[in-house]
């Protein structure tokens, strides 16, 4: 219940600008748009409506703009993580779970497939802010605009609250490579050689070459094979684990398996596009030092044997203008992270928040580890206590949920996030 007290106020003790109004919500969706009324249950049980709309645009991007009948005059956008290039332009599967879930809360809610999939972060940036100006179009300017991402959405919602705070009130960032991206782009790399190292003949190519066999016959072919490989091994495997400082949890079962297939899965599907989106090679390991195997002996026989490669400077250079973050923020952002990420590493929050604390910024910017493994693994709870962190500190309110009688007389206050 104390959750729910996050996102409502008495209003005895706030004075509210007047809702936005949401009244074209009801009127003749625009050729080519395709409407349908959404019945939700909230968390507290009533019933309520949502009117959907979705739209594919010329490019073959496709939009999602939800409206719920009792609109509180606050919009949350919503960008979603990576999909390899090749896949078809579909909505973010979250969508099902993030769309009732704030509307049930009187938020209206939209996303998009973006206009291209793979490395999409320029692009994807710009998608969010073209998404929010057709929202304001085909509605009306919301008093307070979110703009929330999970993974590569993260990055878009961090670079876009640096870049465009002028345009959205707060953001929500989760599990995303913000702290160091090229550091991140390098972990990928690192752990190809060193499974090429430790498994030597499983996978053709390497960490920056990816034949077209590879490519195509990843999941049926090659997963298995690496599947087979670590588990003859477990050894070696464990190894591999330490010296990438990859995250698994042994009290999850699986999770060896999940991180080696994921982790690899990201190299063979993402370098090819790295390539091209940043104008060269971006690995690069030459001047790595391995260690974690266990044995002096054997960690000076790794460096010395292990695959190297230099990134090209164009890449660097684009990487370094582009896509690293810089932690200067004007408006509130907050964090999530599992301190377990096998896929995106933890070590992006606190590096990030170190920005912060050089630029000057840190009151804006609150980090919320969650110990767990896995990656983007949160329960709606978390995802909502979050959000209604952000929503106080967007509002410049006490971190308190309050429970108000009839009169919008406090009765009880509880403090939100206590440890």
């Amino acid at each position: 219940m104390v959750i729910l007290l996050l996102f409502t106020q008495c209003d005895a003790m706030t004075e509210e600008e007047p809702l936005p109004s949401a009244k074209q919500a009801t009127t003749k969706a625009p050729d080519g748009v395709t409407t349908t009324l959404q019945t939700i249950t909230t968390m507290d049980g009533a019933i309520a409506q949502v009117e959907c709309s979705q739209e594919i645009l010329p490019s073959g991007e496709i939009i999602l703009m939800c409206m719920p009948a009792q609109w509180n005059g606050e919009l949350i956008l919503y960008a979603h993580g990576y999909v390899p290039e090749f896949e078809e332009l579909a909505l973010p599967d979250e969508a099902a779970i993030y769309m009732p879930l704030f509307t049930s809360f009187g938020y209206a809610f939209a996303t998009t497939s973006y206009g291209e999939n793979g490395i999409a972060v320029q692009s994807g940036l710009e998608d969010m802010i073209n998404l929010r100006e057709r929202f304001i179009q085909r509605y009306s300017a919301p008093r307070l605009i979110y703009l929330t991402g999970g993974s590569q959405g993260a990055l878009i919602t961090t670079l876009a609250m640096e870049r465009h705070p002028e345009l959205f009130s707060g953001g929500l960032s989760l599990c995303g490579p913000c702290g160091y991206f090229q550091g991140q782009l390098n972990y990928y790399g690192n752990f190809r050689v060193l499974f090429d190292y430790f498994f030597p003949g499983v996978l053709p190519g390497d960490a920056v070459h990816i034949p077209t066999e590879l490519s195509a016959g990843w999941e049926s072919y090659y997963v298995p094979l690496v599947l087979q490989a670590i588990s003859q091994n477990p050894e070696a495997t464990l190894k591999l684990l330490r010296t990438a400082q990859a995250p698994y949890d042994a009290n999850v079962p699986g999770s060896i398996e999940t991180t080696v297939i994921g982790v690899l899965t990201y190299d063979v599907r993402y370098i090819e596009n790295a390539k091209r989106v940043f104008g060269g090679q971006p690995f690069d390991n030459e001047k790595q030092v391995y260690f974690g195997t266990g044995s002096f002996r054997e960690d000076v026989r790794l460096n010395l044997k292990v695959q190297r490669f230099s990134a090209d400077k164009t890449a660097l250079r684009e990487i370094r203008k582009n896509y690293e973050t810089s932690g200067e923020l004007s408006k509130p952002l907050v964090s999530g992270h599992t301190t377990k990420d096998p896929i995106v590493l933890y070590w992006n929050m606190p590096l990030y928040q170190a920005k912060t604390v050089l630029k000057g910024t840190s009151p804006l910017f609150s980090a919320l580890p969650v110990d767990r493994y896995g990656h983007c693994t949160f329960t709606e709870q978390e995802i909502i206590t979050a959000f209604g962190l952000l929503s106080q500190k967007v509002k410049g309110q006490e971190l308190l949920a309050r429970e108000c009688d009839a009169t919008g007389k406090i009765i009880r206050a509880v403090t939100v996030l206590k440890r």
